[in-house]
């Protein structure tokens, strides 16, 4: 009796401790820096003309958060690139663009450098949502600076393409990716929520992301997710490279998750994401008659703290 009394207690006591519900959430120190260190390696595939072709590209980048002021349901940053690193994979040969080299830096490497260390603001919400961006021009202030081989068309050209890949609309969607993941509301082990995001870039989508707290640690809440990508509901043709062109894709993505307890900072995550469709390009002078390109992108991200 004793035993199935002992037993009895213990299962209630374990049954509770499981059911106990927790808040997922940013719970971040003013004056504290918060680091996210992310590497994405991405295959893009399209057929042009009848021809396949592959390209493949890393892109690396370590971003510093620093908390300013701490709000009700908000935290105001300074946000700073500390690294910039591209590869790309091409068939003419493999191109290595690094911020940090110093061994006879070619341009890009350059004008990375020069994107380097320069303080944006932006306000996150304890949910991990950006809410707004500010001062992003500090991010092409001396861009060009110490490079004298371009001209002024494609010095245009290389703040455009720099600006698409690591300006406001792009950091939004690059951050959000680790950082709004939280639910509204307090869960428990095995529980799910949904977050419903948007990337107003080139390609413009929608996706609503299914997380489920797998498992609490001592130190971490794992959780993992899965995604539904579709093209967004403004999706229209936007200009590149001097030609309209609009992204028609829908995809999926897979999220595991580890969440330092204390801070709510992502401490790693491995996101994999596939996207199929087509980029679609009007008629222009560049290149009568228009086309459409079937488009199929492979990406696997990882991010950590440090």
């Amino acid at each position: 009796m004793k035993k199935l009394l002992t037993f009895t207690i213990l299962f209630l006591v374990y049954t509770t401790c499981f059911a106990q519900k927790a808040t997922l959430a940013l719970n971040l120190t003013r004056g504290n820096t918060y680091y996210m260190i992310t590497n994405t390696n991405m295959t893009i595939s399209q057929t042009i003309n009848g021809q396949l072709q592959n390209v493949n590209s890393s892109l690396t980048a370590k971003m510093a958060f620093t908390v300013t002021a701490v709000m009700d349901t908000s935290y105001a940053m300074n946000v700073q690139y500390d690294r910039i690193g591209i590869q790309m994979a091409l068939p003419t040969g493999t191109m290595n663009f690094e911020s940090d080299k110093k061994d006879h830096p070619d341009v890009f490497s350059t004008i990375m450098e020069n994107m380097t260390n320069k303080p944006f603001s932006i306000v996150m919400s304890k949910t991990g949502k950006v809410l707004s961006i500010g001062n992003t021009e500090n991010l092409s202030k001396g861009l060009f600076e110490g490079v004298t081989q371009l001209t002024d068309e494609q010095k245009n050209q290389f703040r455009e393409q720099l600006m698409k890949s690591f300006g406001p609309e792009a950091f939004k969607a690059n951050i959000e990716i680790g950082t709004a993941v939280f639910p509204d509301v307090k869960v428990a082990q095995n529980d799910k929520w949904s977050v419903s995001s948007a990337v107003e870039s080139n390609m413009q989508t929608k996706s609503t992301t299914t997380f489920t707290l797998n498992s609490i640690t001592a130190s971490a809440y794992m959780v993992h997710g899965e995604s539904v990508i579709s093209p967004g509901d403004n999706n229209d043709f936007t200009e590149m490279n001097g030609m309209p062109m609009k992204y028609t894709v829908n995809g999926i993505s897979e999220y595991d998750l580890k969440i330092d307890r204390e801070s709510g900072w992502i401490a790693e995550a491995r996101i994999n994401q596939v996207i199929k469709g087509n980029v679609e390009i009007k008629d222009n002078p560049k290149l009568p008659g228009g086309m459409i390109i079937p488009m199929t992108i492979m990406d696997d991200q990882t991010i950590s703290d440090n």
